[in-house]
């Protein structure tokens, strides 16, 4: 209780704070950045389905070309980034932002939403399951609120609804991150989201620091077949950290779905959808993240350094004869200049992308299926 009381009365401060801010004069000064990626997969799976990727000894295929423009504006800041992949493309961010002060500042249109470790609660290229269900590097239409007033980090934010749908060959799944989507059997979205994430940062003289977190959201859920509200909540509590060359994230969330289904439909399950598919996730569950990396500086050639990391993240179900999902990534990030490589060994377990079972492993999951595995490099040039 002292800890939430401790949160409360930091959250009132900050606010009270923003309340007499001093608004910085506009002027010319601006520095317009365009700048993007082009990335290549080579990918060897454990599984054998309706491809043949494992008979061939891998594949070597196009990941994404991504293009960014970002305006570091003294008082309207400005940041867009679009991806394009094989088949479809869709906005991954864009906002206007206004500085209302040196420490407070509100952005307009699609962007992050505040909601556990930031930017990514992973080390590595696949993330980890907290971005299968919506809960990293999610990305939704609306207005945020940041407050900085060190060691507090306070971000307030309201969606009206998600980022949409772009290209693809989907209903309404052509988009970057993942969110309730009309497909398969359902038809539910949503709206009228509020946010609000806080956070206290401790400082060390070495250098280190260590961000302690807590995420609040919830929301409402549009059926279009019954014309009808339901609702979802999540809450999340995180630790993310560095300590000489040690890297460090831990995190745990509880989240409910209760859409407004037409009568007889299975409300234990939602549908989500991202990268022009849909698929199936549990209703209701508990999510927990773990994840240790390693810097290592080195001086071969153009390389300058190897992070090594293993991330582990569980889905715990409670709905009776729902199988837990699990993701392990083990790997290394390797920088030379403009080039950055994610060398991955994937293990999943009732997984939608690690494993044959895509529409059904996070919600029920099949009883016969065991672990999967998929090595994964992928090769990246960042202009």
């Amino acid at each position: 209780m002292k800890r939430i009381r401790l949160f409360e009365k930091a959250a009132i401060s900050l606010l009270c704070s923003a309340l007499c801010f001093t608004p910085i004069s506009a002027d010319s000064h601006s520095d317009l950045k365009i700048g993007g990626a082009l990335r290549y997969n080579f990918f060897y799976k454990s599984w054998q389905g309706q491809e043949t990727n494992r008979d061939r000894g891998g594949d070597l295929a196009f990941d994404t070309f991504r293009l960014n423009l970002d305006r570091a504006h003294k008082t309207l800041p400005l940041s867009i980034g679009y991806r394009f992949y094989s088949g479809y493309h869709m906005l991954h961010h864009g906002w206007l932002g206004y500085n209302l002060s040196a420490n407070a500042q509100l952005q307009i249109g699609v962007h992050q939403v505040p909601f556990g470790i930031q930017p990514y609660a992973s080390h590595n290229w696949f993330f980890l399951l907290p971005y299968y269900l919506g809960f990293e590097d999610d990305n939704d239409a609306g207005i945020k609120f940041l407050l900085r007033r060190e060691p507090w980090h306070l971000t307030l934010a309201f969606y009206k609804n998600d980022e949409g749908h772009f290209t693809g060959n989907s209903l309404d799944s052509a988009r970057y991150s993942y969110d309730l989507v009309s497909g398969l059997e359902q038809v539910n979205e949503e709206t009228n989201q509020f946010n609000s994430r806080l956070t206290y940062t401790l400082s060390g003289d070495s250098g280190g620091n260590l961000e302690l977190g807590s995420s609040v959201q919830i929301g409402q859920l549009y059926n279009s077949a019954t014309r009808k509200n339901g609702h979802h909540w999540a809450i999340g509590l995180h630790l993310s950290g560095n300590y000489a060359r040690w890297l460090l994230k831990l995190e745990a969330i509880r989240y409910e779905h209760h859409p407004q289904n037409p009568p007889g439909q299975n409300d234990s399950y939602v549908v989500m959808g991202a990268y022009d598919y849909p698929y199936r996730v549990a209703s209701k569950s508990d999510l927990y993240v773990a994840g240790v990396g390693f810097a290592l500086p080195v001086a071969w050639g153009p390389i300058t350094q190897v992070t090594l990391y293993d991330d582990y993240s569980l889905l715990a179900k409670p709905e009776e004869n729902f199988h837990n999902s699990q993701q392990n990534v083990l790997g290394a990030m390797v920088t030379a200049g403009p080039i950055y490589t994610y060398i991955d060994l994937a293990a999943g377990k009732h997984h939608p992308w690690i494993g044959p079972d895509y529409e059904n492993s996070l919600a029920k999951g099949s009883s016969t299926s065991g672990w999967e595995m998929r090595f994964n490099i992928n090769v990246g040039y960042y202009f």
